[in-house]
């Protein structure tokens, strides 16, 4: 069966956001060959073309990248998570010459256009590779919206070991608002820049910042929360073009079917054109990774 008549998936897609290897409780029945044998077929059948992988530099996650993309070239493209507070430029050039073609980057101590990290990102953009950052809030354990726990105690058990990871920093969503690519997008007007989440809380300033910066798009993840926002503010369109979105995933393998399948819905509810959802879909991140 040719990969473009699989039933229910766009005829391609391009995942920006994908995280990898799996970590937690997912992880531990297999091994990283396993993960990217699962990864590819279940990217076969949504009819994933190209799928960026983010390997964070704890636990062998840049390694078990790299061979990921070594087993599957023509589908992984390897990128490496990178803390600003950590490594610079640098180690961004001996990340691109191990193979990586992009990085990802959140939960700095400082602003994102900190005139600190820009030597990260001058050698970022010499060398041709864009950089994913996180924008707006992170996630936690505990939904207090639609899932709150059922008493205080319940989510202090919950919650304790995630709140220890930044006890006492500075990393929080205000480091990370989409405002601060506008700066990043005009001192380095050739390195191509994604937001994630379309800013998540911060749509408003994501939106602009995309209107007027050429180098700056935004990937629509973060499952359902997000894509609400989006679909019923009516941001595609009205505040932003689908010319500077992509799609990204953002989630573990067995919920990309569900995620591919709930975008699809809402491209329909929308009314977004055949090409404009294949820009979203697929060609808008080929361009950013000249793959065009």
């Amino acid at each position: 069966m040719p990969l473009d008549y699989l039933k229910d998936a766009p005829p391609r897609i391009f995942d920006v956001h994908s995280h990898y290897p799996w970590g937690g409780e997912r992880a531990g029945a297999f091994t990283t060959d396993m993960q990217s044998e699962i990864l590819a077929y279940t990217c076969r059948r949504l009819n994933i073309r190209r799928i960026c992988l983010l390997g964070r530099p704890a636990n062998n996650g840049w390694d078990a990248t790299l061979a990921a993309h070594q087993r599957f070239p023509e589908l992984v493209v390897p990128m490496a998570q990178v803390w600003l507070d950590q490594h610079g430029p640098d180690d961004i050039a001996a990340l691109r010459e191990r193979g990586f073609r992009g990085l990802k980057i959140t939960t700095p101590s400082k602003d994102y256009d900190d005139e600190t990290y820009f030597p990260l990102y001058e050698r970022a953009e010499a060398l041709g590779m864009p950089i994913l950052f996180h924008t707006g809030i992170r996630g936690g354990p505990i939904d207090y919206l639609n899932f709150p726990p059922r008493d205080a105690e319940h989510a202090r058990q919950v919650s304790t070991e995630a709140e220890q990871t930044h006890r006492g920093t500075r990393r929080g969503a205000a480091r990370m608002q989409p405002i601060f690519l506008d700066t990043i997008g005009i001192a380095f007007p050739d390195l191509n820049i994604i937001g994630a989440h379309l800013g998540y809380g911060f749509y408003d300033s994501a939106t602009a910042v995309a209107r007027w910066r050429r180098n700056v798009s935004f990937d629509i993840s973060g499952g359902r929360v997000v894509r609400q926002h989006i679909v019923e503010r009516a941001l595609i369109g009205r505040e932003i073009l689908p010319s500077k979105l992509t799609f990204g995933s953002d989630c573990d393998v067995a919920h990309m079917s569900r995620e591919v399948t709930a975008w699809m819905d809402a491209f329909e509810r929308i009314g977004l054109s055949a090409d404009d959802q294949d820009r979203i879909w697929y060609r808008n991140a080929a361009e950013i990774f000249g793959e065009a």
